[in-house]
């Protein structure tokens, strides 16, 4: 059976690259108005609640968005067009996020308690909601273009989606600005125009034009996709070692939600600094873009994979040089301009996250089994599930040690997914099946 994507007419690809690239702009853009490893932490500790708590969030976020995802494939896999189900799942996002906002304006001074239950509630729900769909939306994007222009659609998700985080990351820095929006309306009104950018992002998508006869897998049930699993990995020994070096890495998300509190706690920071941060995250991931899809072309998926296990590294090390010129040289009590400069530290990590993004999606595609492909995109997010509950651990390391141990510890894993990338065997691209 012939690939369909391959047969797409090029303006029909033209026309699915733009509307795919406009899609992933506003998903980015709206979930960094209310970014679980800045946002949202800032928001939990200003309601009350402890750093476990603000760790616990962007745990719950990759969590709930993997844990389901390789339960569906099995299901997902016998589709035949997949637009409808992404449809019907990214409407559950745009109600809720619009909900919540709803709920911080009316909460927050009656139950700030109850309000922190419903978010996180709500919050794992629109993860689940989103994880689902990101199964039927990574097989949406292996159709709607040949395999050639795979890693270039990739890169182009990601560098539009950078942008509209570094916009986003303008919006954030307004609205915690002091006396543009007093606390909790400022936070309302970010979960509120993310709702309407992922209402946006539902619009765009819509308008890709999916192939309707493009090839069909096998339908697997949940009992079928758990037993078959261990046999899938010591089957697929670059599948496995691919796992392996994403699970160590994962090891990096520990320190996610401390590196604002590092800077407004520890270098004295305004809160509202937190949009230049994301800002210079997304800039640099923006910037970089442009190279990852070189690097995946001329030096291949795999080389930029192991290059980004290493740019991982970066982001925990800076900070572990802030922690210690405190230390050694400010003495406590660190100078105006610190604040600004820890943006680079959120530099350096944009530069890794971009890398690891276009070039684990990019090599997944060359090694996935075109009528496997859901459950390999599944399998390999959700057995990494548990591990995003790091962070809550790290929130424990921070109250026990400081946060220096948890920044070493990122830094420790990172270093870890390079040396298991290295076993990793070089594939080339897989040719369409006839």
């Amino acid at each position: 059976m012939t690939s369909q994507p391959s047969e797409i007419l090029p303006r029909t690809v033209r026309r699915n690259m733009l509307w795919s690239a406009i899609n992933h702009f506003f998903v980015e853009g709206s979930m960094t108005l209310s970014d679980p490893g800045t946002v949202l932490p800032l928001m939990i500790v200003d309601l009350g609640a402890s750093h476990v708590m603000a760790g616990l969030v962007p745990s719950l976020r990759f969590f709930g968005w993997l844990l389901p995802q390789f339960f569906v494939a099995g299901w997902f896999q016998r589709l035949r067009r997949f637009l409808p189900i992404v449809r019907m799942l990214e409407s559950v996002r745009v109600v809720l996020y619009l909900l919540l906002a709803g709920l911080i304006v009316w909460l927050t001074p009656v139950s700030p308690q109850l309000l922190l239950a419903l978010l996180i509630v709500l919050f794992v729900v629109t993860r689940m909601a989103a994880g689902s769909s990101a199964v039927a939306r990574a097989e949406l994007v292996a159709r709607i273009v040949p395999q050639s222009e795979r890693s270039t659609l990739v890169s182009l998700r990601s560098l539009t989606g950078d942008i509209g985080g570094v916009l986003a990351g303008l919006a954030v820095s307004f609205f915690l600005t002091p006396g543009r929006a007093a606390f909790p309306l400022n936070y309302a009104w970010l979960m509120g125009i993310s709702g309407v950018g992922f209402l946006c992002a539902l619009a765009s998508i819509s308008l890709i034009r999916e192939p309707s006869t493009a090839t069909r897998g096998r339908a697997v049930n949940l009992r079928q996709q758990i037993r078959r699993t261990p046999a899938l990995l010591r089957n697929d020994h670059r599948f496995a070692l691919y796992v392996a070096s994403r699970a160590a890495a994962t090891g990096l998300n520990m320190a996610e939600p401390f590196y604002v509190l590092f800077a407004v706690e520890i270098l004295g920071a305004p809160p509202a600094m937190a949009g230049l941060y994301l800002s210079a995250r997304m800039i640099m991931r923006t910037l970089s873009n442009l190279i990852w899809v070189r690097t995946c072309k001329h030096q291949g998926n795999l080389w930029t994979f192991r290059l980004a296990r290493l740019l991982g590294l970066a982001a925990p090390l800076g900070v572990l040089v802030f922690a210690a010129i405190h230390q050694l040289w400010w003495q406590g009590t660190p100078p105006a301009y610190a604040g600004y400069l820890f943006a680079l530290v959120f530099a350096v990590q944009g530069l890794g996250v971009s890398s690891d993004t276009v070039s684990r999606m990019s090599y997944l595609y060359d090694i996935a089994p075109e009528t496997d492909r859901p459950t390999y995109f599944g399998l390999s997010n959700t057995v990494l599930g548990p591990l995003y509950f790091l962070p809550t651990l790290g929130g424990i390391l921070v109250g026990a040690v400081g946060y220096p141990s948890v920044f070493a510890l990122a830094a420790l894993f990172s270093l870890a997914g390079y040396l298991i990338s290295l076993r990793m065997p070089p594939t080339p691209l897989r040719e369409p099946a006839d």
